[in-house]
């Protein structure tokens, strides 16, 4: 038998799975990261409306606030409206010179002043005035001195008042009739003005309120004689507080 020499082809493996390396960078930055999974651009128009929300947040937080304490004050010291009344009034001079029809008057007016509170004082500030109206002309005119009005006290307040007006030829002769005496069961009417800065103090040492007081009164008289007794026969009181007039 012959010996073949049988001759084998040796073939490669087949290739197996490749595995691809990626190259890693040296240095990654924080800013292209994004730990949430989103990326948000604020705008200028999102930082105003941040803006605009905050402030809106305090104003509302301080209104809420103020009117808090303003309540708890008005629940703790229960506070009531003083009440002012013109007691009596004095001419102490009304010349009408007839030739220019330039009227002087000297009057001195007496006026009450209850504060009905426990805790609460009264501060009568400076800038009052007081005026005595006729029909309209203003015949003299003073100021109330400053002073610290307790609680739970009646202070009869002095005010001297001067002036110089010229008037028309009507008010004129009213005056002179006025003077003179009007007749029985008539009265000469007079108006009184006065406004006067006021500021609320707690237990007189704290300030806590400022404001200002208008009290307008119409008094009918029985004469306008001076040095002469002048009776009250009737009295209306008109009374406005302006909480808006820092003097």
């Amino acid at each position: 038998m012959d010996n073949h020499h049988q001759s084998h082809h040796l073939t490669d493996p087949p290739p197996g799975p490749t595995n691809h390396v990626h190259p890693v960078p040296r240095y990654t930055s924080l800013a292209n990261q994004n730990f949430h999974g989103h990326h948000h651009e604020y705008s200028h128009d999102d930082y105003c409306q941040r803006i605009i929300c905050c402030s809106c947040t305090f104003v509302f937080f301080s209104i809420f606030l103020f009117l808090l304490t303003f309540v708890a004050i008005f629940t703790i010291l229960n506070p009531k409206v003083p009440k002012y009344n013109v007691s009596s009034i004095t001419i102490n001079s009304l010349h009408v010179n007839p030739a220019n029809a330039i009227v002087s008057a000297e009057f001195t007016l007496f006026i009450e002043a209850y504060n009905p509170n426990k805790r609460i004082g009264i501060w009568y500030r400076n800038a009052s005035r007081v005026t005595a109206l006729f029909r309209g002309n203003t015949l003299c005119s003073g100021e109330i001195p400053q002073f610290l009005q307790p609680g739970n006290n009646i202070t009869l307040m002095k005010i001297g008042m001067k002036g110089e007006i010229e008037v028309g030829p009507d008010d004129k002769a009213l005056l002179l009739e006025g003077i003179a005496g009007p007749p029985s069961g008539e009265g000469l009417e007079l108006d009184v003005l006065a406004r006067v800065p006021v500021a609320i103090q707690l237990d007189n040492e704290v300030t806590i309120w400022r404001f200002r007081v208008d009290t307008y009164y119409t008094l009918m008289l029985n004469s306008i004689a001076s040095r002469q007794p002048i009776k009250i026969e009737k009295s209306e009181q008109f009374f406005k507080v302006d909480f808006m007039e820092w003097l």
